[in-house]
C-alpha cells in the first residue's frame, strides 16, 4: 500500500514536477490534479477500508458477536495510558463501539465512490474521527498517526 500511495502521488504531481530540464526552476502552480489521480486516491482508501472490515467478519467470532473491543482494549500490544479506562467503559458502550467500527469500514467507504462533496466529506470526517478514536485507545497508533 505504500508503494501504491507513493506511485499515486506521482501521478498526481503537478504537470512539469518530474524531469524539470532546470535545477532549482520554481515549481508550476495552480495546475489542477488530474480527476483520474484523485479517483485512483479513492478507489486506494475504498479497497483499504472495506478490506479491513471484510476481513474481520471472515476473522474472530467476536466481530460477529460484537464483543471484539471487550477483549481488544485488555489483550492489544501496545496499549497507552488511556487504555485501560477505555476498557473500563460499560459493556454495552464497547458493543457498540464494536458495530460502530463494522459501520465505519463495511459502509462508509461506499461514499467515497458517489460523485457527491458532501458524501466524500461525510466519509473524510468519519474516518478523521475513526482514526482519532484508534490513536486514543492505543494500539500501533504511530500508524494512524500516518493516515491522519
Amino acid at each position: 500500500q505504500l508503494l501504491e500511495t507513493g506511485l499515486l502521488a506521482l501521478l498526481a504531481a503537478p504537470a512539469g514536477l518530474l524531469g524539470s530540464a532546470v535545477p532549482g526552476a520554481a515549481l508550476p502552480t495552480g495546475a489542477p490534479v488530474p480527476s483520474i489521480a484523485v479517483w485512483a486516491f479513492r478507489w486506494m482508501a475504498f479497497r483499504i477500508m472495506l478490506g479491513a472490515g471484510l476481513i474481520k467478519l471472515r476473522g474472530a467470532k467476536c466481530w460477529l458477536d460484537l464483543t471484539a473491543m471487550c477483549h481488544h482494549l485488555e489483550t492489544q500490544p501496545i496499549p497507552n495510558p488511556l487504555t485501560r479506562s477505555f476498557h473500563l467503559v460499560p459493556r454495552p458502550l464497547l458493543l457498540f463501539a464494536t458495530a460502530s467500527n463494522h459501520v465505519i469500514e463495511l459502509f462508509a467507504p461506499w461514499l467515497l465512490l458517489l460523485p457527491f462533496r458532501p458524501f466524500q466529506a461525510a466519509f473524510g470526517a468519519t474516518h478523521l474521527v475513526f482514526q482519532l478514536t484508534l490513536i486514543l485507545t492505543g494500539n500501533l497508533s504511530f500508524l494512524n498517526w500516518l493516515t491522519v
